[in-house]
């Protein structure tokens, strides 16, 4: 096991690493995975009051922002992670070095990068303006 020289522990602040897109790329992909979790939750809540609470109806609760930022929330990080999650699943099961370098690129990262940015721009377009 590794021992500092003056025996005290060693502080390594996650901001001094300079991790490669694709890492952070793959920690991203966790992370919508926690953020599609707390939308659900949200959208029981919102089921919830619908159920259970003869006032609120579910055309009160269509057009109230609180719909919307789920609405919105919801398929923006679906669409993310969905995107992130079939690029891991291609590059698990590519076998030739050619084509898991080709996906595992840099132009195929901003590419993906890209394609969300366009699909979650039509998302909150549908949901707050349309």
């Amino acid at each position: 096991m590794y021992s500092h020289p003056g025996n005290r522990p060693r502080f390594l602040s996650l901001i001094a690493f300079r991790f490669p897109l694709n890492a952070k790329l793959s920690a991203l992909h966790r992370i919508t995975g926690l953020l599609l979790i707390i939308c659900l939750l949200g959208y029981l809540a919102l089921l919830h009051l619908i159920l259970f609470h003869p006032q609120v109806t579910l055309e009160d609760s269509a057009n109230h922002w609180v719909h919307n930022l789920l609405y919105s929330g919801f398929w923006s990080t679906l669409s993310f992670h969905w995107l992130t999650g079939l690029r891991h699943l291609l590059a698990e099961h590519f076998i030739e070095e050619k084509h898991y370098r080709l996906l595992n690129s840099k132009a195929v990262s901003y590419a993906l990068i890209l394609l969300w940015l366009l699909i979650t721009v039509f998302i909150l377009y549908q949901a707050w303006w349309n």
